[in-house]
């Protein structure tokens, strides 16, 4: 389904702790022109667990509009919380992201939990 080089990408901030628009959207483009073949916002690299929802959301969805269909992108939309992992999930899905992608907490997530939020609300 997927391959080649896809980038997690980080989060940058401004100085009162804003998502950086104008760094995120000159980091995007940095990525596609270097040759990536798809890239990763929001997983762990990207401050998923310290992001608010509404974050999440902002970062998914500029990184959505700035890509402009060139790349794929495969949304970290995990979160140690099931109920928060399957709500990102499914917004991100109106984001209209490639694919969400569920942390890996094994061994301390029982597969078949795992399994159940990556099949019944990661692949579209």
């Amino acid at each position: 389904m997927f391959q080649g080089v896809f980038t997690a990408l980080i989060t940058p901030f401004t100085k009162d702790e804003k998502v950086d628009e104008k760094a995120l959207r000159k980091l995007v483009d940095f990525q596609i022109d270097g040759g990536v073949d798809g890239l990763v916002p929001v997983g762990t690299t990207g401050e998923s667990p310290t992001l608010s929802p509404e974050e999440t959301e902002q970062v998914i969805g500029l990184v959505i509009e700035q890509t402009a269909g060139r790349v794929p992108v495969i949304a970290g939309t995990g979160s140690n919380c099931t109920d928060k992992a399957i709500h990102m999930t499914e917004r991100a899905k109106k984001l209209r992201v490639s694919i969400g992608n569920p942390h890996w907490l094994l061994p301390l997530l029982p597969l078949g939990v795992l399994s159940f939020v990556f099949v019944n609300h990661c692949q579209y």
